[in-house]
């Protein structure tokens, strides 16, 4: 069989999926990227990418009905390009457009909160189940979405658990450091809206701040509460301990990462982290919310430490206890470092999405 072509839809703002499209290009693959949100700034000449967001953009709530026409202009695009197979990234818009194109066969990827915040809504529930029906895949980036995806009667032999990993030589390895940085240096790359609870990591800074603890927290990315959480911080007295970045270049990142001592994440729930990934295969100490998708990677008090959801001063002293227990740590980073190479390898997670490909395809035949 020649090598299909491929279309994905998605957000052309999301930067995972230029791993997909990327991957697959540099393979031979006729691919191209159907978004269907307002695009970003940063579009790679490779590939043909088609707008159809008619304005839609996912920070601005009111506009998101608009991808119901995002779906009839997909319809159109798909006549005139004539992929092979298409792969949509979130269930609750890509999904529901792969299903209003009326192409045939689709992938549908849930990857976090698109499945798991819609599982309360009896109409969500209705839609999703819509959607997963005539999908040849469901394509999940945890065991925790695919037991959520079981709920929708999804059968097993449709599902496929699958993180989109890590490439572990841009994210390359720097041993750590026998003790951390004075000040100890954190960092959250993680985007501040209300999921990902940015909140918590401010207050756990007061009480370090209060206890007399030196440090310095970057929050790298931006979102639709920065404002709200610069004002935290500042009633908080900590102007000069919290940098926010608003932002990076993907690039940038692997670097960022290793100039740090520990990664927080505070979110609610959450899909396979890309984010998490990134930085146990640089060396960074992970001190994570505790909720499934995160014990799913890491043990805590062995490889982690994890605090309760919404828990600042479970955090402030997970980072203390980081800090000072200096064998611990590095013991960690060594470990996470290994299942990161076994486990979530870039290179071996596209490779099997490529097989899955051509199996859908064959049975199309």
């Amino acid at each position: 069989m020649s090598k299909p072509s491929i279309a994905f839809v998605a957000s052309g703002r999301n930067h995972f999926i230029r791993t997909y499209l990327e991957y697959f290009h540099q393979k031979g693959y006729r691919v191209s990227l159907i978004s269907y949100d307002v695009l970003g700034a940063d579009r790679s000449p490779n590939y043909p990418v088609y707008n159809v967001s008619s304005g839609a953009d996912a920070r601005k709530y009111g506009t998101k009905w608009r991808y119901l026409l995002a779906g009839l202009r997909t319809r159109k695009i798909l006549k005139e390009i004539k992929p092979d197979i298409l792969h949509g990234h979130y269930a609750t818009s890509a999904g529901v457009i792969c299903l209003m194109s009326g192409f045939r066969p689709y992938i549908v990827s849930a990857r976090g909160s698109d499945l798991i915040g819609s599982m309360n809504s009896r109409l969500w529930r209705m839609i999703l189940g819509r959607v997963f029906e005539k999908s040849a895949l469901v394509h999940t980036v945890s065991t925790q979405l695919s037991a959520k995806a079981k709920e929708l009667n999804v059968p097993q032999d449709k599902l496929l658990t699958l993180t989109q990993g890590v490439d572990t030589d841009v994210f390359a390895f720097k041993p750590p450091a026998k003790t951390c940085q004075t000040p100890i240096k954190l960092i959250c790359t993680r985007t501040i809206d209300e999921v990902y609870d940015p909140e918590t990591i401010v207050r756990a800074c007061r009480l370090l701040n209060d206890a007399g603890i030196s440090f310095k927290l970057t929050f790298a990315a931006g979102g639709p509460l920065e404002k709200e959480v610069k004002d935290l911080a500042r009633q908080a007295g900590l102007d000069g301990k919290i940098h926010f970045m608003g932002g990076y270049a993907n690039h940038e990142l692997p670097d960022m990462l290793q100039n740090h001592d520990l990664y927080l994440s505070a979110s609610k729930w959450d899909g396979t982290s890309v984010s998490l990934l990134e930085a146990m295969a640089v060396g960074l100490f992970p001190i994570v919310s505790r909720i499934d998708s995160n014990n799913a990677w890491l043990e805590d008090g062995k490889t982690a430490l994890m605090f309760d959801c919404g828990n600042a001063h479970q955090l402030a002293e997970a980072i203390r206890r980081a800090t000072e227990d200096n064998d611990f740590r590095v013991s960690a980073i060594q470990s996470n470092r290994q299942l990161v190479i076994e486990k979530a390898d870039r290179k071996m997670s596209m490779k099997m999405l490529e097989e899955v490909y051509y199996k859908i395809l064959s049975l199309e035949q």
